[in-house]
């Protein structure tokens, strides 16, 4: 009986183990097509300005795509997102993004694309010789 008793408890369990590797896994479902698009506004009496396209590419991951228009958008200059607004002088990086050259940028980061928007006020801005030419916040 102790037998019998014991297969069915093992038995049980087999099965239980079983239908718990059956239950569907909740699916993320990244969508490229959503966008968020941002302006940068010049600076220091720069007359570059731009957009900035943030596009979700996987759960953990941001593209970034910058377009700058102005004299001397050839490059190589530095873009970044800091932790902190556009008129924050002690602003922080916290991505540092592929320099601009020739007007145009493109960065994947690790970041899932909501946490931007959220939490830490963000900017992204453009420098050239240490000076922001170019600077716009994350909204």
């Amino acid at each position: 009986m102790k037998k019998l008793i014991l297969l069915a408890a093992v038995a049980g369990l087999m099965t239980g183990v079983a239908q718990a590797a059956d239950v569907a896994k909740p699916e993320v479902i990244i969508n490229p097509n959503v966008r968020f698009l941002g302006h940068t506004v010049p600076m220091n009496g720069s007359d570059i300005t731009g957009t900035i396209t943030i596009t979700p590419v996987a759960v953990d991951k941001t593209k970034l795509v910058a377009e700058f228009k102005g004299k001397n958008v050839a490059g190589p200059m530095t873009f970044v997102l800091n932790h902190g607004r556009c008129d924050d002088s002690a602003a922080k990086v916290k991505y540092p993004l592929t320099n601009v050259v020739h007007g145009k940028s493109e960065t994947v980061i690790t970041a899932a694309t909501p946490t931007l928007f959220e939490g830490d006020v963000l900017s992204y801005n453009l420098s050239e010789g240490g000076k922001v030419v170019s600077c716009g916040d994350v909204q």
